[in-house]
């Protein structure tokens, strides 16, 4: 489905207002909290934003996957942790400050690091590369375009959201539980839209892109518990930091497949499920952590 100048723009503005909302919760005592407590955040920042987007492109080099297929991992692997991972790590007795530290920090730097992983990693693909560039399929990409679009829906979004929270508390508390609703809405219209414009492709390839969209999910716990534990960090840290690494912002991702990326089908449906099978897995972890009170007690934000 292709979409016109004008639902482009309403989707656009869609998303810069969930970010926003997002934003308005990314407070300064957040990234106080990486000057006391460096090693497991620099841990969760280190796996979301470098090594999980560059794992990533690893495996699409090995596998013979559609090139739409591959840039949908790649996009949501690219992305930063969503306030979700912050839910669960609390329901799952993980350190809920550190989670919520390594969102904040993450989301902060994605203006930096979202658009650089992907431009990177999408061009040392052969396939993905010449896909973006149109060379195998309808998809051509304006880099110009992304970047401009990422200016007004990602960066402009956060850095106001931020600026307002921080400096309006008490009008932030206003306004919060609208944009909390309203970051819900938008991912259930994300979402929709992906489902229902891409219906047929979904049925005709569920059984591969539900594997796909399980095995990269799976990993990237892994590889938050893994770089934990390497690093022996507490009970409660490494709960957080596998959840953190684990979730991704693919609200943020369907966003942006449906406002800069022509709404590319393959794209769409990985970050669709995404965005439902995290929860589920999440919520496993949830029930296999939440019978046993992690070693050390969980830290708070002063």
């Amino acid at each position: 489905m292709n979409y016109d100048e004008s639902q482009q723009v309403v989707l656009g503005l869609v998303l810069a207002a969930m970010m926003f909302g997002v934003a308005l919760e990314l407070k300064l005592a957040h990234f106080r909290f990486v000057l006391r407590k460096p090693l497991p955040v620099m841990i969760g920042l280190i796996c979301q934003c470098l090594l999980l987007p560059w794992l990533t492109l690893l495996v699409t080099l090995f596998l013979d996957l559609r090139p739409g297929l591959e840039l949908g991992m790649m996009l949501v692997a690219c992305c930063p942790g969503g306030n979700m991972s912050n839910i669960i790590t609390h329901l799952a007795r993980g350190n809920t400050a550190l989670s919520v530290s390594v969102t904040s920090v993450s989301s902060l730097l994605a203006i930096i690091t979202l658009p650089l992983n992907f431009a990177l990693i999408s061009s040392l693909n052969p396939e993905t590369a010449a896909f973006l560039a149109g060379e195998m399929g309808t998809l051509d990409v304006d880099s110009g375009g992304i970047v401009m679009g990422l200016l007004l829906m990602l960066v402009l979004p956060l850095l106001s959201g931020m600026l307002v929270g921080n400096l309006f508390p008490r009008f932030t508390q206003l306004i919060l539980p609208l944009f909390k609703r309203l970051s819900m809405s938008a991912f259930g219209l994300f979402l929709g839209i992906a489902i229902y414009t891409n219906w047929d492709m979904l049925v005709a390839n569920v059984g591969l892109i539900f594997l796909l969209v399980v095995a990269q999910n799976a990993a990237a716990l892994l590889l938050g518990w893994s770089a934990a534990s390497l690093f022996g960090v507490a009970d409660g840290d490494r709960r957080a930091l596998t959840i953190e690494v684990g979730m991704q912002n693919s609200g943020l991702a369907l966003g942006l497949i449906l406002t800069q990326f022509g709404a590319e089908p393959d794209m769409a449906l990985i970050a669709a499920l995404w965005g439902t099978w995290h929860i589920v897995s999440g919520l496993l972890l949830v029930l296999l952590w939440r019978r046993h009170a992690p070693h050390v007690h969980k830290e708070h934000l002063a």
